[in-house]
């Protein structure tokens, strides 16, 4: 074993963990420009079970506008555990377990959502700095009232229409993951 190749790959692996931390921790701080500096500028998008939309290739900033326009209401908790990280040169894969816990005061049912599943992603190396080029969402089990999240709020929904178009999906579905 050569120990600098094994120290560089740790190194590389501990500075793609440090991306998903701050994913999470930038959505839980509603800080969105430290999210928007997660990604590559096209980003690929499989939230498939969350959204009913097919795999996307997108704008990082729509992306992050989405995700600021669908989680401002609600208050939230991203818990990120069991990392495994392969690192192959200037590119990376990684799967990451998650509890996202979502409160909302409501009249309407239960003021919690949550999630529990995982989350697989593709990252780049750019410039000396790791970017996530591609994120799948997947669940195993939800519990609460995904009714928390108003999709008829006009200005979310019409960046839904913005984010979730028939080209981001055949885009998506044309590009390798």
């Amino acid at each position: 074993m050569d120990l600098e190749r094994e120290m560089h790959r740790l190194l590389d692996e501990e500075a793609v963990k440090k991306v998903i931390l701050r994913f999470g921790r930038s959505l839980d701080l509603g800080d969105w420009p430290g999210y928007r500096s997660c990604f590559t500028d096209r980003l690929l998008v499989d939230f498939e079970r969350l959204t009913g939309s097919p795999r996307i290739l997108v704008d990082a900033d729509e992306w992050t506008r989405f995700a600021d326009l669908i989680l401002t209401p609600v208050r939230r908790h991203h818990s990120y555990f069991n990392f495994h990280v392969d690192v192959d040169g200037d590119a990376a894969s990684a799967v990451w377990y998650f509890t996202a816990r979502h409160w909302k005061a409501t009249d309407m049912g239960s003021s919690i959502y949550n999630q529990h599943g995982w989350y697989d992603g593709g990252f780049v190396r750019q410039d000396s700095v790791w970017k996530m080029r591609y994120v799948k969402h997947d669940f195993q089990w939800v519990e609460g009232n995904n009714a928390l999240f108003d999709m008829a709020e006009p200005e979310l929904a019409a960046q839904m229409a913005r984010v979730f178009t028939p080209e981001h999906v055949a885009a998506g579905a044309a590009e390798r993951v």
